[in-house]
């Protein structure tokens, strides 16, 4: 009998040790447990990468991931939180150590590959624990793809959510779907928790993990969480007195929350100033006065538990559960998961952070809600959901002391067309973002009939004199070119300057920038065209209107009726924020109710036409009088030489 070589042996042992994988029992470990022995932070997509070690904040949320008990966890989460990571390390956990197969659903296809390439595929050369359970790690086949891993005993699958074939023939033990915010309601078979939740159906063991940043209250992670049996909140002591409450931002009114020193100057003191102040008005008197700093957090969430909203109940691991007397009861079947980056460990500075991104935001409410949607966790809610009274407008006009204030700048115009009238706005604006309103034009009539247009041309060739007697141009023109004689607009650009008088249009999504102006002329219509972000822009004037004249940001309105009489105070605030159902889930979108509303819309117009010269042709406020006045000095300075030179 010929000896078999000793490669030959290991060859086989290695066979059968895999074939035999399957009916391996292995101690039973809770999901982190397993996570803190096995798995690691790849390189490629980590802040600290290495070994994955188990924050405090983070134990409970992992170990419901993996507790049998628990079908669904909805997890309303902010960044630097390390979902991802989590739901990373419980995907192999329910794998490996229960050899349940997986399904992971990302916004779209192209998101789901992306999410294999930088989360799976560079755990594969460092986790030995996945490379004992997944033969062909190592090689790129049928079972090793950036859409299926097929391992032993179980698989996992990626995919995007937002095609029907994606859902068909795709059952499993475990559904994970990450960034719900993003997938559209209904991609072709209903609605679509409703469509992923079937993929576990009849599984003994089927579990859902879903997590999400927000946005709008209502979207599909704030249903998740209202369906579901508990929602908990991360209780931390106060290490002075004890005191268990929920990290909150507050604000300046609040009596406890995130503080810093408002006396300072400099922003970036106060940033460096801050601190939580415990809830408790005890503690606060006492020698501590409720101060807590950044670096007690980690042994407070130690010591945390976390609580139910709704019914009290607690846990402190995420595996036993108890009533608010004590007393043990079973793990809620589908669980709610609200925090914020308040608790997160992984801030280099800390809290400063997070106070100096509030005091970024400056009144810009695109920032503003970032800030509260993605570092709070928070759903953000317009401030304009309820109409201003157009009386509040007419009582804040403003007698001007010139046609243009000596602050104004720059001047531009944001023009609508009716079937029977052409009409535009200019508005004034100066170096720290106040905005006047200098003039209006209407001119009754066809816009195809030449008095009309020579009116157009007329009116965006005026000038004005500002207090100090400079006299400033009409600097560029957006007018709306979309339902109503789109040819004249496009006629009248290329008779006033392409670059000049520009056609303008909405966006069709929500929540596009101010302006979008691609640098080339659009070969069907021989112009330029500017796409306006027509709710942003609405957002800077509601925002803005309420700022106190004078401030930075403020919105003037000049004492005269002939610029700004009753009907156009209606217009500029005839529109508020209504939930609307939407493919992203529900949206707060401006809605006019049938009311005229072309004010507004030239508003938004013209502060497009400002963001196409500042983000297209370099216009700085800041330094633009200097400029004209170095460009003044310079004509006269010629104009001098050529006299000389007649001479």
């Amino acid at each position: 009998m010929n000896q078999i070589s000793l490669a030959t042996q290991q060859a086989i042992c290695l066979a059968v040790k895999r074939g035999l994988s399957p009916f391996k029992t292995e101690e039973p470990k809770t999901c982190v447990e397993w996570c803190d022995e096995h798995f690691w932070l790849p390189e490629e997509s980590s802040q600290i990468p290495g070994r994955w070690i188990t924050q405090p904040v983070q134990k409970a949320l992992l170990n419901m991931m993996g507790n049998d008990a628990i079908q669904v966890i909805s997890i309303q989460k902010p960044t630097r939180f390390g979902f991802t990571k989590m739901f990373s390390g419980a995907m192999w956990y329910l794998g490996i150590h229960k050899k349940r197969s997986s399904v992971v659903y990302q916004p779209n296809d192209p998101l789901a590959k992306q999410f294999v390439l930088d989360e799976v595929n560079p755990l594969l050369s460092i986790v030995p624990a996945i490379q004992d359970s997944f033969p062909d790690w190592a090689v790129n086949n049928e079972n090793n793809s950036t859409k299926k891993k097929t391992c032993t005993g179980f698989s996992i699958d990626f995919k995007g959510a937002e095609t029907p074939n994606n859902f068909r023939l795709m059952t499993k033990q475990v559904v994970i779907a990450d960034e719900l915010g993003a997938f559209a309601i209904n991609s072709g078979e209903g609605d679509n928790m409703k469509v992923i939740l079937k993929r576990i159906q009849g599984a003994t063991f089927g579990k859902a993990i879903f997590g999400s940043t927000v946005v709008f209250s209502g979207d599909v992670i704030a249903r998740l969480l209202a369906e579901a049996n508990s929602v908990f909140s991360f209780q931390i002591p106060c290490p002075h007195c004890g005191t268990l409450q929920t990290l909150e931002w507050g604000d300046a009114k609040s009596t406890f929350g995130m503080k810093w020193d408002r006396t300072l100057d400099d922003e970036e003191a106060m940033a460096e100033s801050a601190y939580y102040l415990c809830r408790n008005a005890k503690c606060q008197k006492s020698e501590s006065h409720g101060r807590i700093e950044y670096r007690h957090l980690s042994a407070m969430e130690e010591a945390g538990r976390w609580v139910c909203e709704k019914t009290e109940i607690w846990t402190e691991d995420g595996i036993t559960f108890f009533n608010k007397t004590g007393n043990k009861v079973k793990a809620p079947k589908r669980i709610g998961i609200k925090c914020s980056a308040l608790y997160s460990l992984n801030l280099p500075e800390g809290w400063i952070e997070i106070v100096r991104e509030w005091l970024d935001i400056k009144g810009d409410p695109d920032k503003l809600q970032a800030f509260i949607n993605l570092t709070l966790g928070l759903h953000f809610d317009p401030k304009n959901t309820k109409r201003l009274d157009h009386e509040v407008l007419l009582n804040k006009r403003e007698k001007y002391k010139a046609q243009v204030p000596k602050d104004v700048v720059y001047i531009t115009i944001g023009g609508d067309t009716q079937d029977n009238r052409m009409e535009g706005y200019a508005w004034g604006f100066t170096a720290d973002g106040r905005k006047y309103l200098i003039d209006r034009f209407v001119y009754m009539g066809d816009p195809r009939d030449d008095d009309v247009q020579d009116a157009v041309v007329d009116f965006c060739a005026r000038t004005y004199e500002r207090e100090d007697g400079e006299i400033l141009n009409i600097s560029r023109i957006c007018w709306d070119l979309a339902g109503h004689r789109s040819e004249v607009v496009y006629k009248l650009s290329k008779r006033i300057g392409l670059l000049r008088f520009i056609p303008c249009r909405g966006a069709s999504k929500y929540g596009e920038p101010v302006q979008s102006m691609a640098m080339q002329v659009n070969k069907k219509t021989g112009t330029y065209i500017v796409i306006v972000g027509t709710d942003t822009a609405k957002d800077v004037f509601y925002a803005d209107i309420e700022v106190p004249l004078g401030e930075r940001r403020a919105i003037h309105l000049p004492l005269d009726d002939g610029i700004c009489d009753k009907d156009v105070c209606k217009q500029l605030v005839s529109e508020i924020r209504k939930p609307t159902k939407t493919k992203q889930g529900i949206l707060f979108i401006y809605d006019n109710e049938g009311r005229r509303n072309e004010a507004l819309d030239c508003f938004g117009y013209a502060l497009s036409a400002l963001h196409v010269s500042i983000e297209k042709f370099s216009l700085n406020l800041s330094d633009y009088k200097s400029q004209q006045q170095t460009q003044k000095a310079a004509a006269a300075s010629f104009a001098e030489l050529g006299k000389k030179l007649g001479a």
